[in-house]
């Protein structure tokens, strides 16, 4: 079943800047789907719209069968989004963080989830003296403490040492094996690579290339996704000039 599905989607600001151009993609449910492409290509866009903070100018978007955005009241109880720069209370601890989220969607799992994100010894400090991975933790914490359907992660392991990144890797492994859709976007290929059961490129409000990993690197005839992806890049730009 498609979870996420999208026809001819395009978005259009008031400057006359076209961010999407016409772009179609279908996400199915339960996999974890990486979006790639350089800053400015319109992943933050879909993300917004998707997410209904974002009207479309025109196409076709639904998320479970609701229409974005006519019923964004609907889509907004089964999806949750963890921005690349969540603005955690820096007072406040990680069990008070994640409990001020749990009142809002009237749940009561907080200590499921802080054990499940293995935040159990550090629920007392306070999120502002908290590290970047542990942050990350506390965010996507934040993000699933309404038992969401689909969660969209924008960057995140942006900034992070490799073992807090590789943990963040294990957190998304585990939400796809409860069943939760993952709608990634990163500029990491290696973790693309690892996570990721399809890739969707955009480039200039337009998908280049939808499939999975291995088959992305076996078009390239390279040995692993960076490259394919970076060999894409390039053929790309040549084509501008």
């Amino acid at each position: 079943m498609d979870i996420i599905v999208i026809e001819d989607l395009w978005k259009v600001y008031k400057n006359g800047i076209e961010a999407l151009r016409g772009i179609s993609l279908r996400v199915r449910e339960g996999e974890v789907f990486s979006f790639l492409g350089p800053n400015g290509a319109g992943k933050t866009t879909t993300i917004k719209i998707l997410s209904c903070i974002l009207k479309p100018t025109k196409g076709k978007v639904t998320v479970a069968g609701y229409e974005v955005p006519k019923d964004c009241k609907k889509i907004r109880e089964i999806v949750s989004v963890v921005p690349q720069e969540f603005q955690g209370f820096s007072d406040l601890t990680v069990r008070e963080n994640i409990q001020y989220f749990a009142k809002l969607y009237k749940v009561n799992n907080v200590d499921d989830v802080i054990e499940e994100l293995g935040l159990k010894e550090h629920q007392n400090k306070k999120f502002g003296e908290l590290s970047g991975g542990l942050k990350r933790r506390v965010a996507i914490a934040c993000g699933i403490i309404g038992n969401p359907k689909l969660i969209y992660l924008d960057e995140p392991t942006v900034g992070l040492d490799p073992k807090s990144r590789r943990s963040i890797w294990e957190i998304v492994k585990s939400l796809k094996d409860k069943g939760i859709t993952v709608f990634l976007a990163t500029h990491y290929l290696d973790e693309a690579e690892k996570l990721s059961d399809r890739v969707a490129v955009i480039y200039k409000g337009k998908i280049v290339k939808l499939s999975t990993p291995s088959e992305l690197v076996d078009e390239f005839k390279k040995e692993n996704l960076e490259e394919a992806y970076l060999e894409l890049m390039r053929q790309l730009e040549a084509d501008d000039q």
